[in-house]
Order: structure tokens, then C-alpha cells, then sequence
């Protein structure tokens, strides 16, 4: 006899099919006709069969019928799409989940739709309730998983749930109900990182992706956490903690061509000015815009003169016309120095 639980669960999922599907206990047999009852023994499972003007379908594990009016258009396919759902609902291996391991398999992508709700509802788990997804990455573990350094030092509010995806990667699905910027989250990873270096000596990278509503949409947020990590590596690598949602221009420079990034790239960075643009020089222009276009903050920083940056800079304009003390090309000469390293990572995917 089938858990009377796990039979509401199931009618949750078949109500949200476009036709209106029953699901009666096989051992029990329910309110089935004795001639509906004797047919069903001879039923091959997984095949739907027209009997009095109702198609049945037997599902073996677990021991249920499905049945549905045979007259409505797309019955069968509708039935057996039931079936599927119902059997995959009672096979050992989803019965056995913990919350965990339902989270895990949600930022994955592997449960969608109504067989994520029915198992939501199952674990109890919170469906609508901000919270984003924070990636931690570790390329060095030792004999440990990323997990095992981080269960035990991990703060954690009472809706928090850490989450062991691999042996280099542990999420965290963090409530954002008490966590109003993106400042907090960032110092929250970075109190972490310094406690994980602290007691384990292992160092991490953090990615950090948008607070999402519900329980469907956390995958987005995970994916958004890795992204960061992959795009923020190439354009930050003196970071470890990135912000998917601070990380536009990075993300949009990603998407270009290769050979338009290197097209647009070559305008400025070429033959004739490379004795220009040595390292010395990219340091400079490098530091100019940290210091956001300040020159007595760069010079300062620099140990040089105010007059040999202006000097510099200077070199810079008459070779190519550029005058970084401008903001408008200043923007230019960045997202044109940019684009070497997205042209970069997308040579070296191939």
C-alpha cells in the first residue's frame, strides 16, 4: 500500500497537467469497477488502455493507476508523461533525499517544475523567500573536500543551507531577509576566507550571484556565482570575491567575437605601439585609473613626480590621440585594453 504522503505529493504533481489526471492506490484498487479491476492485471506498464471511456495506466514502482477521460485530446501522451513523473517521484533513489540533496540537484538544473514543488513540499523547504547563492571554490583541498574545511567554520542563519556540489565546491543558499546590500555579502566572504585561512590554511575564491524569489529560480543565482568566478578571474585575478551583478562590462566584453575583440583590440595595442605601452608605462595607466583619474593620487602611490605622469601621459595622447585625463577616453583606452584578455580566454576554449 502506497504512504498515504506520497500519494498527496503525487496528486499535487498531476494537477498541474493540462488534463485532469486521478491516482488510485493499485493494492488498495480505490472505487475501480471489478470488470475495470480485472483488466488491469493483463496491463502492460507504461501502456495507457481505453476501458469504459477512461484510459488506465498501471505504474509498478510505486504500486499506483493513473486514469484520465479517454475522449480528451492528447490523453495518452498526457497519461504517460503522469506515469513518468509518478514513477520517478517513488523510485528509491528520490525517496531517499534529504533537503540537501534536493537543493543540490535544484542548482544543478536536474528538478524543474512540478517534480521540484512536490519535493519542496515534501522537505518542507521555504518556495518563496529572497536568498542568493554564494559559490565557494577551492583548487587546492588536500585530502579534504571544500566541504569538510567549511561545515564547521561557516556562519549560518537558521534558513541557511550549505550545500558539498563537488570536492572543490560548496554552496551556500544564503536568506538575504536580514542582508540589505552587496557590501554585506562581500564581507561576510571575506570574514570567511580569513577564518578558513586561519584554521585550515587553505585560501578560496568566492563568486556571488543576484537574490532571487523563489526556489525554481535559485539555479540562476548558482550559475551566476560560477560565472562571476570564470569572468572575475580574467579581469580581476588580484581578487577573489566577485559580484555577478558588478561585473556588466566584464560580462558584456564575453560575449563579443573573438575576432572582433581582437579586431578593436589591435587599433590601439599594434606594432608601432608596442616600445609605448611597455610594462612600465601599462603600470602607470593601470594605477591612473585605480586612482580614478587622479593624478597627485597616482603620483603618490607611484613614488614619481607629478610632471613625469603628466609626462606620461602626455606620450600617450600625441602617439594616439587618447587623453586618459578625459573620462570619455579614458573608457575607450580601458575597454580596448580589455578586450585582449575575453579574447584570451576564448582562444584558449578552443
Amino acid at each position: 500500500m502506497v504512504d498515504k504522503h506520497l500519494l498527496d505529493q503525487m496528486e499535487a504533481v498531476l494537477s498541474r497537467l493540462s488534463i485532469p489526471v486521478s491516482v488510485i492506490d493499485k493494492d488498495h484498487g480505490g472505487n475501480l469497477p471489478e470488470e475495470v479491476r480485472a483488466s488491469l492485471r493483463d496491463l502492460a506498464e507504461g501502456v495507457p488502455q481505453a476501458i469504459g471511456g477512461m484510459l488506465y495506466l498501471p505504474v509498478k514502482q510505486p504500486a499506483v493507476i493513473l486514469s484520465c477521460p479517454d475522449k480528451l485530446p492528447g490523453a495518452k501522451d498526457v497519461l504517460i508523461l503522469g506515469g513518468a513523473l509518478v514513477a520517478s517521484m517513488g523510485s528509491s533513489e528520490h525517496h531517499s533525499e534529504n533537503c540537501f540533496d534536493v537543493y543540490r540537484r535544484a542548482l544543478r538544473g536536474e528538478l524543474v517544475g512540478a517534480e521540484l514543488e512536490a519535493l519542496s513540499n515534501e522537505h518542507q523547504l521555504p518556495r518563496n523567500m529572497e536568498r542568493c547563492v554564494m559559490v565557494f571554490h577551492m583548487v587546492q583541498t588536500g585530502e579534504a573536500r571544500a566541504f569538510e574545511l567549511l561545515q564547521d567554520i561557516t556562519p549560518m542563519q537558521d534558513k541557511d543551507v550549505l550545500i558539498d556540489m563537488d570536492r572543490h565546491t560548496v554552496a551556500l543558499v544564503k536568506d538575504m531577509t536580514d542582508t540589505e546590500t552587496l557590501e554585506e555579502l562581500t564581507q561576510y566572504a571575506q570574514a570567511l576566507q580569513e577564518t578558513l585561512m586561519g584554521e585550515t590554511a587553505h585560501q578560496m575564491t568566492v563568486g556571488i550571484g543576484r537574490s532571487r524569489h523563489t526556489i525554481d529560480e535559485l539555479r540562476e543565482s548558482y550559475d551566476e556565482a560560477k560565472r562571476a568566478i570564470e569572468v572575475g578571474r580574467i579581469f580581476q585575478p588580484e581578487d577573489s570575491i566577485y559580484v555577478f551583478s558588478r561585473l556588466i562590462l566584464e560580462r558584456f566584453l564575453m560575449e563579443l567575437p573573438q575576432d572582433i575583440s581582437a579586431y578593436y583590440h589591435s587599433l590601439l595595442f599594434n606594432r608601432k605601439t608596442a616600445r609605448l605601452f611597455n610594462e612600465e608605462m601599462l603600470y602607470t595607466i593601470d594605477m591612473f585609473f585605480k586612482k580614478d583619474l587622479n593624478l597627485s593620487d597616482t603620483a603618490r602611490q607611484l613614488y614619481i613626480h607629478r610632471n613625469t605622469l603628466v609626462y606620461r601621459l602626455d606620450k600617450v595622447q600625441r602617439q594616439t590621440g587618447l587623453d586618459l585625463r578625459s573620462f570619455e577616453d579614458a573608457v575607450t583606452f580601458k575597454i580596448l585594453m580589455e578586450l585582449k584578455k575575453c579574447g584570451g580566454e576564448k582562444l584558449n576554449r578552443k
